[in-house]
């Protein structure tokens, strides 16, 4: 066969376009249009929201547990919006909504802080104060801005940083472990779950930071759809179909008690409201101590905390390597090592200040492509409101007899009379 006759169908199918252009061309432009025109009307959306930052200042003693922040998450799940016609898609540009549950620590000084879009910053504080009357949510500046808005900024003031993000290593109908597993009738064998990062937090000296933050925006039912059919496919492994002499019928092997338990957990978890969530994490210091002990520090602490909720039948957490400022030039496309480092540090950095959480348009990908970082491979992970209390509530009184956070002296009442419920005044 000659080198012709080898391209010959490619050639003819380049014919075929060129001679039917009318056909394909319009469509395809219309298509990029719309994607366009989609992407550049959700971007206008999304910069006219009004962020508000609420720090939660807590009492000497919280004996409430992790439930108490669940119900908060429960009721917030029906705030989720979504376009309900063409006209809020295309021309109102209307995207779901996210929030961040954050846990910073300056030098050591834990903080907690909520921030969200100021419409439903009324209903929120309700919640708060209703399950929490012992705490205080005050509005404060957004701590980030006391640091430089871009790296190359950061740089400039001798700082570095190593950052990364934190998916699900099962799918998402899995589990984690819970803070109903760390719960002991036995007051003096309690474990409040979120300890481990307080303790992390509470390591650092004073130049050091370490920004701890979950970015959730409400789910669809799609991912209950996914579980349910991972259900089922469970619940048929392993079956036989057996010809006898009175027919058919199916050979059920028998589970053993983790199967059993397993197929019961994932149940369970997909009872709850689920929200789609973006674990972030940037550790900052000199430049200078960003080596040896520092630098494994920062790759390794946070994932050492998150360890405590992994459940080899259920579900872990896993570093994303596609996100972590982690490049070696054994690591694809294998050149431009420093440059490539720059650049992932470059944008985890700006997406930390944004909150940043990804939109399923593939345009809002490209308009935040880099030649030396695509960041395609960042990803959420699906978690119910019973994981997300686990990762981040108020600490009970286990964790704060010791002085890792600020505290308030003064008990809080409760809400203030005039504090408005809904978000909409007559």
């Amino acid at each position: 066969m000659s080198l012709l006759e080898f391209f010959e169908p490619t050639i003819l199918t380049i014919k075929l376009l060129v001679r039917f252009w009318w056909l394909w061309l319009a469509p395809s432009l219309f298509v990029i249009f719309r994607g366009l025109w989609l992407v550049w009307r959700q971007q206008l959306y999304m910069s006219s929201i009004s962020w508000v930052s609420l720090e939660l200042k807590m009492p000497r003693e919280i004996e409430k547990s992790p439930k108490a922040m669940e119900q908060v998450l429960a009721a917030l799940y029906p705030l989720r919006n979504s376009p309900g016609d063409i006209m809020d898609t295309y021309q109102a540009g209307e995207v779901t909504l996210w929030w961040s549950l954050e846990i910073f620590s300056f030098g050591g000084d834990i903080h907690f802080l909520m921030r969200i879009p100021e419409k439903h910053k009324r209903i929120i504080v309700s919640n708060l104060y209703a399950n929490y009357p012992m705490i205080e949510v005050e509005e404060v500046p957004d701590y980030l801005d006391r640091l430089p808005q871009t790296f190359e900024g950061l740089r400039k003031t001798g700082q570095d940083i190593w950052g990364g993000e934190v998916v699900l290593k099962k799918e998402d109908a899995y589990p984690i472990r819970t803070y109903l597993q760390f719960e002991n009738l036995e007051e003096s064998m309690a474990v409040d779950p979120i300890a481990g990062l307080m303790e992390t937090l509470s390591r650092l000296d004073r130049h050091e930071n370490l920004f701890f933050q979950i970015v959730i925006r409400p789910a669809d039912d799609a991912w209950k759809k996914k579980g349910e059919m991972l259900i089922k496919q469970l619940k048929i492994e392993g079956q036989k179909t057996i010809v006898g002499p009175l027919g058919e019928f199916t050979d059920r092997p028998i589970r053993t008690p983790g199967e059993t338990e397993t197929l019961k957990a994932i149940e369970e978890s997909l009872s709850k409201p689920g929200y789609e969530t973006l674990i972030r994490y940037v550790y900052m210091t000199h430049k200078d101590r960003m080596s040896g002990e520092a630098k494994d520090f920062a790759r390794r602490s946070i994932m050492t905390a998150l360890n405590q909720y992994m459940s080899q039948d259920l579900n872990s957490f896993e570093r994303n390597p596609k996100v972590t400022t982690d490049v070696k030039w054994t690591y694809y496309p294998w050149v431009f090592v420093s440059m490539r480092l720059e650049a992932r540090k470059a944008r985890i950095w700006s997406a930390l200040r944004m909150r940043r959480i990804p939109e399923h348009h593939v345009g809002h990908k490209l308009l935040n492509l880099s030649p030396l970082h695509a960041n395609v491979g960042q990803r959420t992970s699906i978690l119910n409101t019973e994981e997300l209390a686990t990762l981040f509530h108020p600490p009970t009184h286990i964790v704060l007899t010791g002085p890792l956070i600020k505290r308030v002296e003064a008990k809080k009442m409760g809400p203030s009379v005039g504090l408005e419920m809904f978000e909409d005044k007559e």
